[in-house]
């Protein structure tokens, strides 16, 4: 019994010790912008993310199965320049397993990553869980459409990346009474996308014969309210799907009263949330702390229930100008309350405040070319070295976490 527990340790020894570790390049994001402190870039408490390290080194390993991230944030994160750095560096190591959670943005007069394009033959209403006023509720992506129109249709597709875009298998989030035809390109039969009564499934799984990367997805004739939520595209391969729920001008108080949002998150069966939120309340002049920090903690205390075993990480923002008059003393402060609490809770923070030189350092991005003319937003090449960072120190804590064994 003793020589065979000293033959499994021995294997999980060489297992760990003989891990790949991930590349980065850090100090391309630091010749671009000289004004990063390196030294922080780093995730702190990040012995908290040890399950997710776990998976991912499994992924690894083995080849087998899936892991999930879902990043929540806000105007940051829905253009998608930061994120898909991230995703792609992740996945050119893990395996990709699919583009993940997207939305028709330009159905709902909004921008959209680059690489999504969506057209449709009506007009639909929307909204996004950033206007709680408006009666209809949105859901995973942060945003809803919604039609009466009999026969509404739209097409979306998936365009100018250079690896492979291609999914076969979707994940739809709709409502409870309404169905669909899906036709996607490569697959010359139609899919019938329909609620059974009964069904409270999140979400409509659909499995293709062929690989594509557009489709068409068309109501069945009907007076009735139809409404689209998004979409999870994916290859049904092993690797990492990497979702970005991005929502122009939210906070983290809109997201705790936006139900249907919570009712349908679990269906992503994340292993790990970014939560990149904070630049909108800091737009204006006074800041409560006490009120911000019990919205963050009720926010996790939802992320909690609906994915019990998931990581969390923080991350704080860039520095940026409040009304483009002068750098914003209360995100300042908003990202030292975050940093506190975080400390305090022992949960992992990304603090893209301190690496990026703090207060009055968005004066650097913008003579360097890398903020917009609003001083809140950075340029795509600005958000491309913002996901270089955050690439690299999600690295580091998965490099630090194979190597300690």
């Amino acid at each position: 019994m003793k020589k065979i527990l000293l033959t499994i340790l021995a294997g999980l020894f060489f297992i760990r010790s003989g891990a790949q570790l991930m590349t980065f390049d850090e100090q391309a994001a630091v010749k671009q912008f000289p004004q990063i402190s390196a030294v922080f870039n780093r995730i702190f408490n990040g012995s908290q993310m040890d399950s997710f390290y776990r998976k991912l080194e499994m992924l690894k390993r083995t080849g087998k199965g899936t892991v999930n991230i879902v990043h929540i944030g806000d105007s940051h994160i829905q253009a998608d320049y930061m994120t898909a750095v991230v995703r792609n560096g992740l996945q050119q190591f893990f395996g990709s397993a699919g583009r993940g959670m997207v939305f028709p943005y330009q159905l709902a007069i909004s921008n959209a990553p680059p690489d999504i394009s969506s057209s449709s033959n009506t007009t639909w209403q929307f909204n996004r869980v950033t206007h709680t006023e408006i009666p209809i509720a949105a859901g995973v992506s942060g945003y809803v459409i919604r039609t009466s129109t009999p026969g509404a249709s739209f097409d979306f597709s998936l365009k100018g990346q250079s690896q492979d875009i291609s999914f076969n298998k979707l994940r739809f989030f709709t409502d409870s009474n309404s169905s669909w035809i899906l036709q996607a390109d490569n697959n010359p039969t139609p899919y019938l996308i329909k609620k059974e009564e009964g069904d409270d499934a999140l979400s409509q799984d659909v499995q293709l014969e062929n690989k594509a990367v557009s489709f068409s997805l068309s109501s069945l004739p009907s007076n009735a309210l139809k409404e689209f939520y998004g979409v999870s595209l994916e290859n049904s391969g092993p690797g990492l799907l990497y979702h970005t729920i991005g929502v122009n001008g939210v906070r983290y108080d809109q997201f705790n009263v936006s139900p249907v949002f919570w009712q349908q998150l679990p269906a992503l069966k994340a292993d790990l949330y970014i939560i990149s939120l904070g630049t909108n309340e800091a737009q204006k002049t006074d800041f409560d702390e006490p009120a911000f920090i019990k919205g963050v903690s009720l926010f996790l205390q939802k992320l909690k229930a609906a994915s019990p075993n998931a990581s969390v990480l923080i991350t704080t923002a860039a520095d940026s100008y409040y009304r483009g008059r002068h750098p914003n003393n209360v995100l300042r402060g908003i990202n030292i309350a975050l940093f506190n609490y975080c400390n305090r809770e022992n949960l992992p923070i990304w603090d893209l405040y301190r690496i990026s030189n703090g207060y009055g350092s968005s004066t650097r991005w913008i003579r360097r070319g890398l903020m917009n003319p609003d001083r809140i937003h950075f340029t795509g090449e600005g958000y491309r070295i913002q996901g270089q960072l955050l690439f690299s120190a999600l690295a580091k804590g998965y490099n630090n976490f194979v190597s300690s064994y």
